[in-house]
């Protein structure tokens, strides 16, 4: 029953599950009316935050506009369930794997509930045909199961603007190839009267010092990024997406990108490639760190000593040092950084040390 869903869940399992041996936590998604509706979606602001390499928290802030008189209708959100080396069952009747979800519309907190649907025809004349898990004969728990999660709450609809600000988290997901990736559906939207965001803007916080990528499929250019902080990007071709991606080495600050009229062609899909032992390769994430290979020599050492130090842009007066990380794909060269011991992490400074 399972692979009879939809495209959404089609993209699910052929980009999370394309590298061998991984695990599917969860996916972002776009709220959604049940019920046939004239509403439209004015601006979303979409922020999503890379925390400590474990979890993605999420904040949306949506303008809707109600052309008639107020309205109640039913808004729900399509959590799909994980898949892979995961275990699928619900945990305290939620997602197990999504938490702190919450909305806020016109200034007011709503509750919400969940539903469990077998299919993406659970919409039954505005309303949500769930099953009875405990009546239920397909799978329910272990690594798949045959139904998917949707958290919906009655919204009441002024006429005129309605801002909704909405929030949740969900687990990173990851395979052997792929250190990390996430997904967030963007044509939802389009469920919506206008079938477009008017004014839609992405901001991606993936902490400091991150090597990753994102599927080009509602994007095309880099030119369509906006970088604040230190970074850089260029184009790749992915082997294990078999389509064209934009790589990005964020030294410090957030990336953006931002439409009017959008109409997402495609999903959000950000991943960061696991770093090969044998390519002799020095990450610029902390969190690949202990995949480097042991050094061989002083002179690795010295590298390794230095790599804090090179990850902000040091020009070092050792030629060969500094030939060594010029040639890293990641590197950022800034003349005007004088390195301070002081300034650096704890965790950098037990680095430095660990190599002398």
């Amino acid at each position: 029953m399972k692979y009879l869903l939809s495209a959404l869940l089609f993209v699910m399992l052929s980009q999370s599950l394309s590298a061998n041996d991984g695990a599917f936590f969860a996916k972002g998604n776009q709220l959604i009316p049940i019920n046939e509706t004239s509403i439209s979606v004015k601006k979303e602001i979409l922020s999503l935050k890379k925390v400590r390499d474990k979890f993605i928290e999420v904040s949306v802030y949506y303008e809707f506009y109600n052309p008639k008189d107020e309205k109640e209708i039913t808004v729900g959100f399509e959590a799909f369930s994980p898949d892979g080396d995961v275990d699928g069952a619900p945990k305290n009747g939620q997602h197990p794997y999504m938490r702190n979800f919450t909305v806020n519309m016109n200034g007011k907190n709503l509750t919400h509930q969940i539903a469990y649907v077998a299919d993406t025809l659970y919409n039954n004349n505005g309303k949500i045909k769930s099953i009875d898990l405990n009546k239920f004969e397909g799978s329910k728990s272990g690594n798949y199961v045959d139904f998917f999660y949707v958290y919906h709450f009655k919204a009441k609809f002024k006429k005129g603007i309605n801002i909704i600000k909405h929030t949740y988290s969900y687990d990173l997901s990851g395979s052997v190839d792929f250190h990390y990736d996430f997904e967030y559906v963007l044509t939802a939207a389009k469920r919506w009267q206008n079938k477009q965001i008017d004014d839609f803007t992405l901001i991606l916080d993936m902490g400091e010092f991150e090597t990753f990528n994102i599927a080009k499929g509602f994007f095309k250019n880099a030119s369509e990024w906006t970088i604040n902080g230190v970074g850089k990007t260029e184009n790749q071709k992915s082997h294990f997406l078999n389509k064209e991606v934009l790589r990005f080495h964020i030294q410090k600050g957030t990336i953006a990108f931002s439409k009017k009229n959008f109409k997402p062609a495609d999903e959000l899909f950000v991943y960061a490639q696991n770093v090969m032992l044998n390519e002799g390769y020095i990450p610029f994430s902390y969190f690949q760190e202990e995949r480097i290979k042991e050094p061989k020599s002083e002179f690795d050492k010295k590298v390794f000593r230095n790599l804090p130090f090179a990850r902000r842009g040091y020009v070092f007066k050792d030629k060969q040092v500094q030939q060594f990380y010029q040639q890293l794909d990641w590197y950022m060269p800034n003349p005007n950084y004088l390195p301070d011991l002081q300034k650096l992490t704890e965790r950098e400074r037990k680095w430095i040390a660990k190599w002398k």
